[in-house]
């Protein structure tokens, strides 16, 4: 049996290693957020708060009136005559930068294309996660009742696939970029 497992291993090495890289860069960015970012800044806060003012701008570009400021609920945005959306620390797209950065990471490449397609990733991620925020509003708006299961599966099946979309381009470019 364990000849068995180690003949599996040897013959999916690379594998084995992508997935150990995985892991290890996913506990270690996992980590950082849980125990430095998370108790000692204010970054899901500041996310937050730069979604509602880029989702408030998109919806007044659309011509819709956004409620007002609230320091009861700093975290609500929303159109005018609805009860908004709140965008709470898991929706903030934090944990989409790290699980996209930890597959980019543990992937094949130079360092250099590593670092644009991170940051290019967490830039489309981001106006993602702020488009998702606003159709959020546009569906409190016109249908209240649809907001639960568009937010729990259909927005977010959308960005996941995208994230998806997202690594697989990554390893087209890789592969063209090596020819």
């Amino acid at each position: 049996m364990a000849g068995n497992i180690k003949a599996v291993l040897r013959k999916n090495k690379s594998g084995v290693i992508f997935m150990l890289k995985m892991v290890g860069f996913y506990g270690a960015l996992l980590g950082v957020y849980e125990w430095y970012l998370s108790p000692y800044t204010n970054i899901d806060y500041l996310l937050i708060q730069q979604i509602i003012s880029q989702g408030e701008w998109v919806l007044q570009t659309l011509g819709y009136e956004i409620l007002p400021s609230s320091a009861f609920e700093p975290n609500l945005m929303g159109i005018v005559n609805t009860s908004g959306v709140i965008i709470g620390g898991p929706c903030d797209g934090l944990s989409l930068f790290i699980l996209y950065s930890t597959f980019v990471l543990a992937f094949t490449g130079k360092w250099w294309m590593k670092g644009i397609s991170i940051i290019i990733g967490i830039g489309v991620i981001h106006i993602l996660n702020v488009l998702r925020v606003v159709a959020l509003a546009m569906v409190v708006m016109y249908a209240p009742d649809q907001l639960d299961f568009h937010h729990s599966y259909t927005f977010t099946l959308f960005v996941y696939g995208v994230v998806f979309a997202l690594w697989m381009l990554r390893i087209k470019v890789y592969q063209w970029i090596r020819k």
